[in-house]
């Protein structure tokens, strides 16, 4: 099953000195497929000039970002696991270590919630704990998601 969808991201980068928050709200796609679901949308807040094709993969225990284009990775989440990849951007080509500390996935009839806490580090230097929710709406849903994290109901009428 496809569906179009309406995808919001939000990630929280927090070490000992500041905090920086990212959002970004696109249309996507969703596939529910062989036990796995997959959403897939285009990030152009990467580099302005090229845009980034992502993909995420939900299976049972693990979620796995796949991101092309501007930047070139394949980070992977499990709780209580490490992985390491290699992050490519156009300034070179960095080792990320994750240590995934949580994962929290909520689903209802039109949307879903991916919540994920990890320690970063960037070439053996710790960066701190990160954190990223993944809201995922259909595009035909009545519930719309504000940018404050607030929903809405608006009624759906046909126009004539």
């Amino acid at each position: 099953m496809t569906k179009d969808v309406i995808v919001k991201v939000k990630g929280v980068q927090t070490d000992m000195f500041e905090t920086d928050e990212i959002e970004l709200v696109t249309t996507g796609k969703y596939v529910d497929k062989n036990n796995k679901v997959y959403i897939t949308y285009v990030d152009s807040t990467i580099d302005g000039d090229k845009e980034t094709k992502t993909t995420v993969k939900l299976e049972e225990n693990q979620i796995s970002i796949l991101r092309f284009g501007a930047v070139n990775s394949h980070m992977v989440f499990e709780k209580d696991k490490t992985h390491i990849t290699h992050y490519e951007t156009p300034y070179g080509v960095f080792e990320i270590n994750t240590y995934t500390k949580k994962i929290n996935v909520e689903t209802g009839n039109d949307y879903m919630e991916i919540n994920v806490a990890y320690d970063l580090s960037i070439n053996h230097m710790s960066m701190g704990v990160n954190t990223f929710t993944i809201s995922i709406n259909s595009a035909k849903s009545d519930r719309v998601i504000l940018m404050d994290d607030k929903s809405v109901e608006v009624q759906n009428e046909e126009l004539s």
